[in-house]
């Protein structure tokens, strides 16, 4: 065993062997290289393209699943901000609409499937209009002190709302807190929107967001004390 071992034979044979393990290495090196794979793509944001710019969707999936094909290289360093996926709403009026999903792959990479392969979009016509401001003063002003005026700036906002929501908007508010307050104030507060029953409207877009109040205060006059000494 000892003289095979020395042999030039043994020699030959491992040299034969180590090529051939590394023929085998480079070969399936080169077929995964050239392979096309798949990989999936989980949550990948779903935009919309062509809406009516008077409409507005109110509900959509936030993202869906896509498969894309293509050589390993191709996806090395691939990010998700460099995927796309779409609905297109050519044509679309307001209402619930079962809609294909669209996509555009990479270069170098081509799109498989979509998971889910349709969505449920829900538009609405978006409507706008302007308000008036009303105002509710609470609180007191510094001891010694009392509210003569007041204005408001602007004293009308526009606000916009797809028309479930916007139909639901009774009056805008601001709410006026006079606490310690003298001389003259001014202050920026945000309109709050309410329905008829004094309940909040949210998911509003109000222009401006703010609105600027003037308030002016002058100092209570104190009546004259009056003699009630009586002279006999």
């Amino acid at each position: 065993m000892e003289k095979f071992l020395r042999s030039n034979n043994f020699a030959r044979i491992m040299a034969i062997f180590l090529a051939i393990i590394l023929w085998l290495f480079v070969t399936g090196d080169k077929i995964t290289r050239t392979t096309p794979s798949h990989q999936i793509w989980e949550e990948v944001p779903l935009r919309v393209e062509n809406l009516d710019q008077d409409y507005v969707v109110t509900e959509i999936p936030s993202s869906v699943d896509l498969t894309l094909e293509g050589l390993p290289e191709n996806f090395e360093d691939l990010t998700i901000q460099e995927l796309d996926a779409f609905v297109d709403l050519s044509g679309k009026e307001p209402g619930s609409h079962l809609v294909r999903v669209q996509g555009r792959a990479p270069r170098g990479l081509s799109l498989v499937s979509f998971e889910p392969e349709q969505v449920r979009v829900k538009i609405e016509a978006y409507l706008a209009d302007e308000f008036p401001v009303e105002t509710e003063v609470v609180g007191n002003p510094a001891e010694g002190w009392e509210l003569v005026n007041y204005t408001i700036e602007p004293e009308e906002v526009l606000v916009g709302a797809p028309q479930s929501q916007f139909e639901q908007v009774e009056r805008l508010m601001v709410l006026i807190e006079l606490t310690g307050m003298k001389y003259v104030e001014r202050i920026d507060l945000e309109p709050a929107a309410y329905d008829q029953e004094d309940t909040p409207v949210a998911g509003l877009v109000i222009d401006p967001e703010t609105v600027t109040v003037r308030l002016e205060f002058e100092r209570i006059e104190e009546p004259e004390e009056e003699d009630n000494d009586e002279q006999e």
